[in-house]
């Protein structure tokens, strides 16, 4: 399977929801320069309030698991669809998850960028979580995800 993901995640507390801390993590990138890794293979790019919202990165090889995303090839196409229905029942994101977004599906050449922002509690208090997937199904260039992406689903809700 030729496809590439990136995972953009970014944390925060109270101390970033407002003012100057909004502004600043609201300007954060929702995608960055991929690596030079053979397709199919997984960016994942943490963007931590701790650590001054300095992108941390790692790479998997492989597909991510259909827990997380649920990548289906058939007929030269590639059907994409954020997994689980049903929220842990320690997140809140606002959204009435009975109704989701149908599978986006991609051509070869084309990407798409999926937008989900979710509320935690722990015992430490509230924090929040921006998930911006990208992926690209047949083509590689370093820059892929810096440009427009070819679909886009915005499933952020106000916290």
């Amino acid at each position: 399977m030729d496809v590439m993901v990136q995972w953009v995640r970014v944390y925060w507390t109270k101390r970033s929801r407002g003012g100057s801390g909004a502004v600043r993590r609201s300007a954060l990138p929702e995608a960055f320069l991929l690596p030079e890794v053979t397709p199919p293979f997984v960016h994942e790019v943490l963007l931590l309030e701790r650590d001054g919202f300095v992108p941390r990165m790692t790479v998997t090889d492989g597909v991510p698991p259909n827990a997380e995303v649920e990548l289906t090839e058939t007929g030269g196409r590639l059907q994409v669809r954020l997994a689980g229905r049903e929220p842990p029942e320690w997140a809140n994101n606002g959204l009435d998850l009975a109704w989701r977004p149908r599978a986006v599906t991609l051509r070869p050449r084309q990407t798409v960028r999926w937008q989900i922002n979710h509320r935690f509690v722990t015992k430490r208090g509230w924090y929040y979580r921006l998930d911006t997937l990208n992926v690209c199904y047949g083509r590689r260039t370093a820059e892929l995800f810096l440009r427009p992406p070819t679909h886009r689903v915005d499933e952020r809700s106000q916290l």
